[in-house]
């Protein structure tokens, strides 16, 4: 595939910075013909040119490598998809029969997030308030996108594996992807790209954007990987050709809307299919990370498109990157 690899000339970073926030993009697309396109542009920090090697904050990609993780234990039969959560870790947040469909589907009736951390609390004090408030509606009446689904998804695999999630997640799938640089953040900021610059913490190079996982301070399953251009465009190529290291039935699932979030349309077990912000087709299947992360994938042509921007450079109010990942998209089947 490299030896189709074409770099393209891109616009200067001040066309689009004004509008998408972003001072540091990648990009690649690979045609339904096999033809690869990457793009790298802009500066890690505002000075310091980007290069491939440069990780990026993925935010919630992070739930896609947690997802295929889930899935790998149900094949090993450590865990089943239907079986009572609260039967590994009893805490209220899965109590009233929560499984890990719901939380893979986002209708475990979870919270969208915890503020806990804007107490200044940290640590298991914030993590005990996302495992000890009960859920706000019984799991299967509603979808709502959580991160606390897959926190507590990451907490589950620790126990079912008694190793710490970063160790599971890249030991058992990024490694076997192919995806060789992932890592849980911190890291060092002369590998990373800067994110924002919050009051609280100071503008961000290494250090985890969300505040919830940061907070925290250790791996969470819903974000706080860092990856480059190469590691994400692993997990895209693998879910295009069809070579996640899973069963058919878990692929399956990956890559099909679930009739339990069916007030959706779109939500598959970690994945979102066909999602209008990102996917030029119904049938794309993808994720996207709020620091300005994004990839689809087409299981029919092995075709991709990977986005990854620090859109949150120049701040998280005004800037969006949804045109773009649109645009990306429409190459997926553009040839010329």
């Amino acid at each position: 595939m490299r030896s189709l690899t074409m770099f393209r000339r891109v616009s200067p970073v001040t066309a689009s910075f004004a509008s998408e926030g972003w001072s540091a993009l990648a990009s690649a697309v690979r045609t339904p013909s096999g033809q690869v396109h990457r793009e790298l542009v802009g500066t890690t920090d505002g000075s310091e040119p980007l290069t491939k090697d440069h990780l990026f904050d993925l935010a919630s990609l992070t739930k896609v490598f947690t997802a295929i993780a889930v899935h790998a234990a149900i094949d090993d039969g450590l865990l089943g998809l239907d079986q009572p959560i609260a039967e590994i870790v009893n805490v209220a947040a899965v109590r009233g029969g929560v499984t890990a469909h719901h939380l893979l589907t986002h209708t475990a009736g979870l919270r969208a997030g915890s503020v806990a951390w804007r107490t200044g609390a940290n640590g298991d004090t914030v993590l005990a308030d996302v495992l000890d408030v009960a859920p706000l509606a019984p799991p299967g009446a509603v979808h709502e996108y959580s991160c606390l689904g897959f926190i507590v998804l990451g907490i589950v695999l620790e126990n079912l594996h008694s190793q710490p999630l970063d160790r599971i997640v890249l030991e058992r799938v990024a490694a076997p992807l192919g995806a060789t640089t992932l890592c849980w953040g911190p890291i060092s900021p002369a590998a990373a790209v800067a994110t924002e610059h919050q009051p609280l913490r100071g503008r961000l190079r290494g250090s985890i954007h969300d505040e919830l996982a940061a907070s925290i301070g250790r791996p969470v399953g819903n974000t706080g990987l860092f990856g480059t251009l190469d590691d994400v465009e692993a997990l895209a190529t693998a879910i295009a050709s069809r070579k996640v290291p899973l069963s058919s039935r878990a692929f399956a699932l990956l890559t099909t809307p679930d009739p339990a979030a069916e007030a959706s349309g779109t939500q598959a077990h970690g994945l979102r299919v066909g999602l209008p912000t990102f996917a030029r087709s119904p049938t794309l299947v993808g994720h996207t990370g709020f620091t300005g992360t994004s990839f689809v994938a087409d299981t029919t042509t092995g075709a991709y498109a990977v986005l990854l921007t620090n859109r949150v450079h120049a701040g998280r109010a005004g800037t969006s990157v949804e045109a773009r990942r649109l645009a990306l998209s429409h190459e997926i089947g553009d040839e010329g």
